[in-house]
């Protein structure tokens, strides 16, 4: 990982990786998935509010699915090592007894999971498009932030793959989740409402 710096690539060229840096002091790369987070860094003895940035690039595309695909790959590779690390030293042997570690790793990215949203830069590596979920959600409430019993941390090749694919479709989607909830919910009252009218028009009304 290395800070960031400009990445004029064209689109046949893009290669993963992974920079962090300052918003409005470091260059974002180019075709890249941003996640920003606002943090109080010292400069200069003072301590001022600063936006960082993390750059996961390997975007394809601006659909939603494409630019979630390069950061669901970052968190699967994150959880999956530090299941690896809490497996290896999760326990020792002393003269014939158990003892357990409670050692464990945790994870440097999840943090990055607390906004709402993800953005995407353009070829020059400016800012040009973004996905947003629904208000009262959180990034970390998405299959973003990986869990421990998901089919994701034992898959290897093609069904990995797929998994992945099918995964970053489904954030993209979850992102408005929200919204097609109010909607259907509209549509069911609004139906179930005006039945109940034409049900009740007629009836003798009774007390409460």
């Amino acid at each position: 990982m290395i800070m960031a710096r400009a990445n004029n690539t064209n689109n046949s060229a893009i290669k993963f990786n992974v920079t962090f840096g300052t918003k409005g002091t470091d260059a974002m790369p180019a075709n890249a998935a941003i996640l920003l987070r606002n943090c109080r860094k010292r400069i200069d003895t003072k301590l001022v509010e600063v936006t960082e940035f993390m750059a996961v690039t390997g975007v394809r595309r601006t659909k939603g699915d494409s630019i979630m695909l390069p950061l669901l790959a970052l968190m699967v590779a994150d959880a999956k090592v530090r299941n690896g690390f809490a497996t290896e030293f999760g326990s020792v042997t002393v003269n014939g007894k158990k003892i357990d570690t409670k050692l464990v790793a945790k994870s440097t990215f999840t943090r990055w999971l607390s906004g709402e949203s993800v953005y995407k830069t353009d070829s020059d590596g400016a800012l040009s498009s973004e996905l947003t979920v629904d208000d009262g959600m959180l990034l970390k409430h998405t299959a973003l932030n990986v869990r421990k019993t998901s089919p994701l941390l034992t898959a290897e090749g093609d069904e990995l793959t797929e998994l992945l694919k099918l995964n970053a479709k489904a954030i993209a989607k979850q992102a408005n989740l929200r919204s097609l909830i109010f909607k259907k919910a509209k549509s069911i009252f609004n139906a179930a409402d005006g039945q109940a009218d034409t049900d009740t028009q007629d009836a003798p009304e009774t007390e409460a």
